[in-house]
Formats: structure tokens, sequence, C-alpha cells
């Protein structure tokens, strides 16, 4: 192969120079091509080569789990020949009669000539090509042609397959050229298919313990909470308005964490203290709100604060954990109970559970102290006052940051992308994160190497501070580099370093070293690195909130001022409504079996509650509308 693509890989910084040099040594002696050799030797992971392959070709990469689910009207079938799909592998997709166009996924989208000759035999004008491995398309033709339900299945044969696969795709990208400028255009259009997924490649790496939650018993950290969160649902069934309570202040107390810079462990146990806070608690929903402003509350949380940790003794929770439920009716000035605790002597995440559990009770439960709902305006009002009275006033700041909408307003501006910071040093740590926050970036950070190696997987560039320390970087390097889908993360060091110290971290894995320069200045160097990510093909995550964070006219707004694309699934009562996108306009709308304008229609006259928008879908179904964001987010409007 040429070295041309090794050129590219390393541009984009998906591999390093010394990796190239390495694989095209395996290359001479097994005379395979660069891009299997990488994956071959663990240096690039097969969906990251994939996907800069597709990004290369003008084209976006479709997944066999995306092509076994599609829908492919028989009357297309019958009109492009078998034989013809199959000697060239690609295989039909949907048509728009109207406007002549046809929709087909092939192995090599940049052969002119076969998109002339499926179009004149189509009897279309215009085809629109994505890109899948060769064996995905040749089973998506034995499914859908010789209607073989297990051709799909015949793809887990192992990675042997789908590397020889990558040959294909890599023989495309060679025959088009190294540069992007020299790839023929080929028409796209970026859509997403009709049903809510988990973009792939984002499950967590399972813990092994260390976080005390599922030590030693093979199961997942993330798989453990959700089983958890499946179980108090059920448990809050009767509930009325707090129906599925202990869900939302996990999720919305795990952000808060996050912000506050804590490491994943202890953001998993202030989820963890979240689902068990009201188990064996009765029927009144206890607050450090409400225990202020009532005795009898405040009496009955005496005797109560510690049911939870009784009741899961057994369990042996973390010590964390139990200090968090211990410690929940406590108030910052020391007026709480029940050990009149005060300050930073109260755990963090008795603190954060405090303020968004009242958060919630103010604004959803009619039956708080109050006696009635609060609006978002009242209820931000109320932490503010209390803030250094009853709550900590950083976390006040950052439940102020949550439920104003700018944080989740920022994730949906970024596509759900993630800059991780890991400083040990709050004042710079602090200061950095307020630059990043003011490029609309999000933000997790830490203080700890630690920390930051656990929440490395959720992020989409590196920014460490060298007080971490130059070995203790460069271990971390390589071990982050050292799996393949981290690969192609941006990891930048920020302070002052010596030469030696300089080439020690570059020849690690380190991307590039930012100095010792004013926060704002790195601010601007990582954004300068995030948006050369995405212009490389960087995949973006989904993003999800409430309507209490952020109302759905405000959620599409953003959507269509940044010509977003993508799939927006939007929840009501149980039932779901589905909007795909493309650069600001709807083009097509499903709500369970209604389809086009009349599921519009229905979604917009739904109160939703929840969304997903996940920014990375793609349509397999013909597009049928063509609206503007915009008048969908007046059709939203109070009249």
């Amino acid at each position: 192969m040429s070295p041309k693509l090794g050129d590219r890989l390393v541009a984009a910084g998906l591999v390093s120079r010394e990796a190239v040099e390495q694989a095209l040594e395996q290359q001479r002696l097994t005379g395979h091509r660069l891009g299997d050799s990488l994956v071959e030797m663990g240096l690039l992971g097969e969906a990251v080569l994939l996907r800069f392959l597709a990004s290369e070709l003008k084209t976006r990469y479709v997944s066999a789990e995306k092509l076994a689910r599609a829908q492919i009207p028989s009357d297309l079938l019958d009109r492009v020949p078998v034989r013809l799909a199959e000697a060239h592998h690609f295989l039909p997709l949907a048509v728009d009669d109207e406007r002549r166009i046809l929709s087909i996924v092939a192995a090599e989208p940049q052969n002119e000539k076969l998109l002339r000759d499926v179009a004149s035999i189509a009897d279309v004008d215009e085809v629109y090509a994505y890109i899948a491995l060769r064996s995905v398309v040749r089973a998506g033709i034995q499914k859908h042609y010789y209607a073989d339900t297990t051709a799909f299945a015949s793809l887990t044969a192992g990675p042997r397959a789908t590397r020889a696969d990558l040959t294909g795709i890599a023989a495309a990208y060679e025959s088009a050229g190294s540069s992007k400028q020299a790839v023929p255009p080929v028409p796209l259009r970026l859509r997403g298919d009709s049903q809510a997924r988990t973009p792939a490649g984002r499950t967590s790496r399972p813990t092994t313990g260390e976080s005390g939650l599922v030590a030693q018993r093979g199961v997942g950290e993330t798989d453990y909470l959700e089983t958890l969160r499946v179980l108090v649902d059920q448990l809050e069934r009767g509930r009325g308005e707090l129906r599925g309570h202990s869900a939302q202040l996990a999720r919305q107390a795990s952000l808060v964490a996050i912000r506050l810079g804590l490491p994943s462990r202890e953001v998993s146990c202030v989820a963890l203290a979240a689902y068990l806070h009201d188990l064996g608690k009765g029927p009144i929903h206890l607050t450090i709100a409400g225990t202020a402003r009532n005795p009898e509350w405040k009496a009955e949380a005496r005797k109560l604060a510690l049911a939870p940790v009784h009741m899961f003794e057994a369990v042996h929770l973390p010590a964390q954990v139990g200090g968090t439920l211990a410690q929940l009716y406590e108030a910052w000035d020391g007026s709480g109970t029940p050990q009149g605790a005060r300050g930073e002597d109260i755990a963090i995440g008795a603190r954060i559970l405090a303020a968004v559990d009242s958060w919630l009770d103010l604004t959803r439960n009619p039956a708080n102290t109050f006696g009635r709902l609060f609006t978002r305006e009242q209820a931000l009002g109320f932490m503010a006052e209390q803030a250094g009275t009853l709550f900590d006033p950083r976390v006040v700041e950052m439940v102020e940051l949550l439920h104003s909408g700018e944080l989740l307003r920022r994730r949906l501006e970024s596509d759900g992308r993630q800059v991780l910071v890991a400083d040990p040093e709050p004042a710079r740590r602090d200061a950095v994160v307020h630059a990043l926050g003011r490029k609309a970036l999000v933000v997790h950070a830490t203080s700890t190497l630690e920390g930051a190696m656990e929440a490395a997987a959720a992020s989409d560039l590196w920014l460490f501070s060298s007080a971490l320390g130059v070995p203790e970087i460069a271990q971390a390097a390589v071990e982050l580099r050292s799996d393949p889908r981290l690969a192609g993360t941006p990891l930048l060091v920020s302070g002052d370093l010596d030469e030696v110290g300089s080439e020690r971290l570059l020849q690690s894995g380190v991307t590039a070293l930012l100095g010792s320069g004013e926060p704002p200045d790195v601010a601007g160097r990582v954004l300068d690195a995030i948006r050369d990510r995405i212009a490389n093909g960087g995949p973006a995550r989904a993003v999800q909130g409430t309507a209490d964070e952020l109302p759905p006219r405000d959620v599409l707004r953003i959507l269509g001022s940044g010509r977003k694309s993508g799939r927006l699934a939007l929840r009501a009562d149980g039932a779901e409504g589905l909007l795909q996108f493309e650069r600001g306009r709807v083009v097509w709308a499903g709500a369970g079996p209604v389809r086009g304008e009349e599921a519009l229609t229905q979604i917009l006259r739904a109160r939703a509650t929840e969304f997903v928008y996940d920014p990375d879908a793609l349509l397999m179904e013909l597009p049928h509308l063509d609206t503007d964001l915009e008048l969908v987010v007046r059709a939203l409007e109070p009249a």
C-alpha cells in the first residue's frame, strides 16, 4: 500500500510515525497492506481506521447492525439486478422517484463508473453512496435478495474476516488518492436510522473492583448501577409525582459531581447513594430544604437518616456511600441533623445530593414543605438564597449551571464532546475550566491522574498539567495509547518542561506541549485541537436531558441555529417521537406507526419530558419532509 495512507493517519493524529514504521516493517514481512498491519499489531483500532477511510472518501460508514435493520422495498430490489449488485458489491437502500435519486451502500463508493451504470439501470439521475465492509454488503445482498435471515450471523467469524475487508476499503482509498481534494465528489445525505440506540464504541470499560461497587464480581460498574436503577424504579412505581425520582437524582447529581472534578469512582458512589437515599423512609419525602422549615420533618429525618445504610449492611457498601447517606440532612451552616456537621466536614456526596434532592423536591413534588411547585426561576432563587446556609455554595453554582440550561446547551452545541482536564492545583484548574467554558466547551475536571485515567474513555481531548509529573504522564500516555479505541484522542500537556521532559512526553504519545501560557491561551489551543479532531472524523456523542433542564423548543432552536444533523428522540408519557434532521431541517418524523407530517404534528402536540440527541445517526429510510427547524420551534411557542 502506498505510504501516503500512513502520512494521512499520522497527520490526523490517529497513529504515531513510529507506529507506521513498525507496520511498514510488518508489511515487508507479511505482504499485508499497511492498514491491515496497523490493526493486526494493535496499533490502530479497526473502527478508527474504518471511520477514517470513510471520512477520506467523503462518505459515511454503515455498520452491519444498521444494514441488518434496513427495510428495503421489494420493488427496488427488482429494479436493480442481483447479479449487478453481487458483481460490484453494492446494495440499493432507497429511491425517491420524484427527485430521481437512489441511495446505495457500496464497498467502493468512489467508483464513478459503477455509480453511472447503477443510475442508468435504475433509471435515476443521481446516486448517493455510503460505504460498508465488503462482507457486510455481501450479507446485505444475501438477506435482502435471497431472504437469508442468517446472513449477518456469519459476520461473527472474528477479526480475520473484518481485517480482510479492510483491504478492499483501503484499496478504494488508495485508488482515490491520499488527499481529500483528490477524491471525486460523491453527493451524500448524512442521516440516521429511525431506531433509538446507543452509539457504537460508547460502552464503558468494566471495572475490576477498584471502585468498591462491584469488587471481584466480574460485573461492569455501569451494568451494576443500571440494574439498581431498574429495581428502584419498580419500587417507586406507586410514588405518584416522585415516580422515577431516584433515577433523576442519580443522573443530575452525577453531572454536578463531574463538574466539581470528582474522580469517576466517587461519581459512581454519588449515583449509588442517590438510588438508595429514600429506601425505608416512609411516605414523606425528606430533604434538607424541608427539614430546615419543618421541625417534625427534621425529627423524622434524625430517626431515619441511617435507614438505607442499615438495609444494606450485608452488602458492604463503599464507605463514601454510607457517609453520604448518613449526612444527607446536614446543613452547610451546621444547623442540620443528625450530627450537626458543617461545611466541608460534610461528605461531598451528601452536599451534592442535599442540593439536587431539594431542587427536585421543589420543582416536581407538590407535597413539598411549601405545599406548591416552584418554577425554575423560583427554585433558582431559593437555591441562591440558601447558598452558604443550607447548601455548599460551589454545589449551588453547579446546580444553577445545570438547571439554567447552559451546561446542556454547551453539550448540544459541541455534539456531546467533552474535554478532560487533570491538574492538581485547584486555582489553575478552575481558571482553565472557566476559560474552556467561555469557549462553549464541556469539561470534566479532576485533580489526579488516577481520576483522569478513569474518565479518559468518555472524553474527546485530554489536557494534563505537567504538575502531575513527567514520568507519571509518560506512563499514562503509553497506557492510554495501548487501547486502540483511544489511539486518536489528542493528549495535550500544559506547564513548564525542560528539553528532556518534553522529548520523553512526545515519545510516549503526547500530541502537543502547550507551555505555561495563560488559561485563555490554553483554552484557545484546546479549541483548535478539538476542531482538528472533528475535521478528521472524530466521533460525536449522544446527549440526553429533560425538559426541566432545557425545554424542547430551546433544544430545537439550538440544533436549528447550529445547522445540526442527526436524530432527536422526544419522550412523553411513555411514548417516543423521532425527528431526523439534516443541516437544520427536519427530513423525517415518526411517532409509533405514524410517519411524515402527521407524526410531526403529534410530536409537537405532546409535552415531551425527556430527549436524546444522537448526532451520528444515519437515516436508512427515504426522507419525506423538508421543514425548517425554526418553523418547528414556532409551533412549540405558547399561543
